[in-house]
């Protein structure tokens, strides 16, 4: 049985981080969703990150796997994005689900050039965070603790729409 292009792009469009769009999206205002959770989290690099570790600041969390496509391409995305804001208060927590235990995820921090914190996730964390349908899925966490973002899959625009998000989160009081 042969699978139409039609019937192709159909599923394309619909898995996240898949997605055939060629332009950006727009950026859609920032709204507060919900009260960020108190965490702590296996650390793959040995010890433990703790919602205190990011306290004051505005907080990118990307969930992602080992096995995933998207999420090493935007890894290297993350790293530059993290050196032009962290200066400002701004910091990065990758949460990695479905990928074995830390022996199992050390190898990929380093195959896929992430330079910033990794835990291990667990259920209780991904679903106080609002869940997630698909990998990646990032969430934005201002000063505030509070969540004003959920970006599912790797979307056109995605880490320069997170720049302006940062931007209006650190102007808040």
């Amino acid at each position: 049985m042969k699978i139409s292009v039609l019937a192709l792009s159909v599923v394309l469009a619909v898995l996240p981080g898949c997605s055939p769009e060629l332009a950006p999206r727009p950026r859609t205002p920032l709204a507060e969703m919900a009260p960020a959770p108190e965490f702590d989290l296996e650390n793959v690099r040995g010890g433990r990150l703790k919602s205190s570790d990011f306290e004051g600041k505005v907080l990118i969390v990307d969930f992602w796997a080992t096995w995933c496509a998207p999420c090493k391409k935007e890894a290297p995305e993350y790293n530059a994005l993290l050196k032009k804001v962290k200066d400002k208060g701004v910091d990065v927590l990758a949460v990695t689900y479905l990928s074995g235990d830390t022996n199992d995820v050390k190898p990929f921090l380093q195959e896929f050039g992430i330079e910033y914190p990794v835990a291990m996730g667990t259920d209780e964390f991904d679903s106080a965070m609002g869940g997630h349908l698909g990998l990646p899925t990032t969430f934005l966490v201002g000063k505030d603790r509070k969540i004003y973002r959920k970006i599912q899959g790797t979307v056109p625009g995605k880490i320069a729409n997170l720049e302006a998000d940062i931007d209006e989160l650190l102007a808040k009081p």
